[in-house]
């Protein structure tokens, strides 16, 4: 069973090796607690930090990557956006380009954006406590692309600590849709703590389901989900075996 340390690292290499595979990489990129520890060791290879017994690798270029945020809240206090947050958690520490640092809240056609500079190339996902992936709630339809939505309750209560009070919290947001997330070539969704246990085995081993969004996740090919409780699944084996 991995640490939350070493899923985090995991992703970051896997993320690292993306861009240093390809240059110009399209990354999907989430914000939330779940990736804060990867985003602190990707800032600190950025800077030329050791990356565990590769030693001699460069520090990596973001010069040529594009980055886009999965979600947006809507009417939200700059310095409470996921953009800030991300911004300062990783986009700050690295020489990412200004205008390669996108946002579903500053684009019209946030999935022609995408399409016009090659596609995702990986994605990278937590999970919500409803089974949410990105600001896509349950009863999401398969068929949807980015697009604005209404925010679960529980969505809202999970990401109150920002805010003060629940009543801060927004109530809407606009998101990749569930298209947009299956047009990226690969997928890692990654969830950290016995609490996503229950919500992660639904989700994977269970029958896909809009109850779950995630679950649509098992049909799309190149999906990695790894955890720091023991739950591991390849769905490019899988389908690999069909």
């Amino acid at each position: 069973m991995e640490s939350y340390e070493q899923l985090s690292r995991r992703v970051a290499r896997a993320i690292a090796d993306q861009i240093r595979l390809k240059p110009n990489t399209c990354l999907g990129l989430p914000t939330g607690h779940t990736p804060l520890l990867t985003y602190k060791i990707l800032a600190n290879w950025s800077h030329g930090g050791e990356e565990d017994l590769d030693r001699d690798a460069p520090p990596i270029d973001w010069s040529g990557v594009l980055c886009f945020a999965l979600d947006e809240y809507h009417d939200v206090q700059p310095k409470n956006s996921f953009q800030a947050f991300i911004e300062e958690h990783l986009f700050d520490q690295t020489n990412l380009p200004l205008p390669n640092r996108l946002n579903p809240g500053q684009s019209d056609d946030y999935d022609e954006l995408i399409a016009s500079c090659g596609g995702l190339d990986l994605t990278v996902l937590g999970i919500g406590g409803n089974g949410h992936i990105a600001f896509n709630e349950p009863g999401t339809a398969l068929a949807s692309w980015t697009h604005c939505t209404w925010l679960a309750e529980s969505t809202r209560v999970a990401n109150q600590e920002a805010f003060v009070s629940l009543d801060n919290v927004p109530v809407t947001g606009v998101t990749m849709g569930l298209q947009t997330i299956f047009a990226s070539r690969r997928v890692i969704l990654m969830a950290s703590g016995e609490k996503k246990r229950s919500i992660v085995e639904r989700a994977f081993n269970g029958e896909i389901s809009a109850d779950v969004p995630a679950s649509y996740l098992q049909n799309h090919g190149l999906v990695d989900v790894w955890t720091d409780f023991g739950f591991e699944k390849s769905f490019a084996a899988q389908s690999a075996q069909e």
